[in-house]
């Protein structure tokens, strides 16, 4: 089915792509533009369907405009009035651009695999300047700078840091469009994990392994997290606990 809708996805108007009526308040296209994410956001993509990717990649930013579009009363009136006077077809450059920062993100994504930063963040930073709307382009952005920029100075147990804080801002933003981004969950958790503050990069953790069990890192670190909260609270339990009557003294007592 998604295979035959991707012949079809890029000729819809942004109502009939979104299902909406043009009377749809933000709140209705809003509803309509999440409910469609769980099925064409790239990440979400069932591994059988991988060969799609860059195809589903390419509608999703459809969607995302027809989002941007009609979630605005004047910029939909104005869409609107140009369907009425049949001119509303896209640019044939924006296309352009649109299809070329998907094919950017591609190069970042295997040149991230392979180490290569530097280049990797080139290739991004072009896809964002492209497609800026686009939470994928912005925060593998975010993660690769990240990584450049290295972890902080030494933290004391309890301390905090601010060395990630205008990135995890960049995710915050991300996360409030899209609250469920597997991905900008577990960076955002990641970043706040290395900063100091374990109980918000815990809440990250644990709500990307919930949208996605098997993400296996996410799940190892709200394990590993439980484990140390345990053995913190058995060795407070053992500090606070009475002397053990079972020593020398105990036993002569006994006698």
């Amino acid at each position: 089915m998604l295979e035959k809708r991707l012949k079809t996805v890029h000729d819809e108007d942004f109502f009939t792509l979104l299902g909406v009526t043009r009377k749809a308040t933000k709140e209705q296209v809003q509803q309509a533009y999440f409910a469609a994410a769980k099925t064409w956001h790239p990440d979400r993509l069932p591994a059988e369907l991988a060969d799609l990717k860059p195809e589903v990649a390419r509608a999703f930013s459809r969607f995302n405009e027809a989002f941007r579009t009609l979630g605005d009363p004047a910029k939909s009136a104005d869409y609107e009035a140009k369907l009425a006077a049949g001119v509303a077809s896209d640019d044939a450059e924006k296309v352009a651009q649109v299809m070329d920062a998907v094919v950017d993100f591609q190069k970042a994504e295997v040149l991230l695999k392979l180490q290569d930063f530097d280049t990797a963040e080139l290739h991004v930073k072009r896809a964002v300047q492209a497609d800026p709307a686009q939470p994928e382009y912005l925060t593998l952005l975010a993660w690769l700078q990240s990584l450049k920029r290295g972890d902080p100075p030494g933290l004391a147990e309890g301390a905090t840091s601010h060395h990630y804080d205008d990135l995890i801002q960049v995710l915050d933003q991300v996360l409030a469009k899209e609250p469920r981004y597997e991905r900008a969950l577990f960076y955002r958790g990641t970043l706040l994990k290395r900063s100091g503050r374990l109980e918000k990069a815990l809440h990250d953790f644990r709500l990307a392994a919930q949208i996605n069990p098997r993400n296996v890192d996410a799940t190892r670190e709200v394990r590993l997290y439980e484990m140390r909260k345990r053995s913190a609270s058995a060795a407070k339990r053992e500090a606070a606990a009475p002397p053990s009557s079972t020593g020398l003294f105990g036993k002569l007592f006994k006698k």
